[in-house]
């Protein structure tokens, strides 16, 4: 299971190179004040904290105790009280419906199989208000093939990061991640499979945009591929 363990830990660290802020302006044109939002794969919540602290209402959700704890402790850092729920975002149950759910940093990508999008998307649309919006990215063509062998070295103050990928099959990439602390190593392994936009179940939904890498359209060499979906 693509759960992180150890490697939640480290998350934040690792991450901190990311732009929350593209996420959040990619995401607000279709929130209004009020609106409830559930974010699944929310990692360590900093997306939705972001959001929070923006005054809207969120929760989030992810398959790994670990990188929950983490994001819980964050919202007592930032004096913040939303739920948080440890469920696999294919098939969770909710007694509550939104105004907004999304999917980001190619979190469906984890999905091992269709069918398993498939019931994530049956899942989404269940959780969904009428006419509430799914926005969600996927990785390119582009993405993949740039990753079929790529390794990421780095040091930080407390650890150093060994970060491979390569391909796995025509469809898939195998992501091992070494942390080296002091005298310690440990390796985690986690995998990625390629989906074209064509193999999404959209037949429930609206198409609204297509964005490649924040821009206004979407061009063959974009390495991430960022949907909105309006639930018909």
């Amino acid at each position: 299971m693509n759960a992180y363990k150890k490697f939640g830990y480290y998350y934040d660290e690792v991450m901190s190179q990311l732009n929350y802020d593209l996420w959040v302006e990619f995401v607000e044109p279709y929130l209004k004040k009020d609106d409830s939002i559930l974010d699944l794969a929310c990692g360590t919540a900093t997306f939705i904290t972001m959001l929070k602290l923006k005054g809207y209402d969120v929760c989030g959700l992810d398959l790994s105790q670990t990188i929950l704890e983490i994001a819980s402790e964050k919202m007592k850092i930032n004096h913040l009280d939303f739920p948080l729920y440890n469920m696999d975002m294919k098939d969770f149950k909710l007694n509550k419906k939104f105004d907004v759910i999304t999917c980001f940093f190619d979190s469906i990508n984890f999905l091992a199989s269709l069918d398993d999008v498939k019931k994530m998307f049956n899942t989404v649309l269940n959780h969904l208000k009428p006419n509430g919006y799914f926005i969600f990215d996927i990785f390119s063509k582009e993405l993949m093939t740039e990753y079929e062998h790529n390794q990421i070295r780095e040091d930080y103050i407390t650890f150093k990061l060994d970060w491979q990928t390569k391909k796995a099959s025509p469809t898939s990439l195998r992501h091992k991640i070494a942390i080296i602390e002091g005298d310690e190593t440990f390796c985690e392994s986690y995998y990625e499979y390629y989906y074209k936009i064509s193999d999404l179940p959209l037949e429930h939904f609206k198409l609204i945009k297509i964005s490649g890498d924040f821009n206004d359209d979407y061009q063959e060499n974009d390495e991430r591929i960022l949907v909105v979906l309006q639930k018909l």
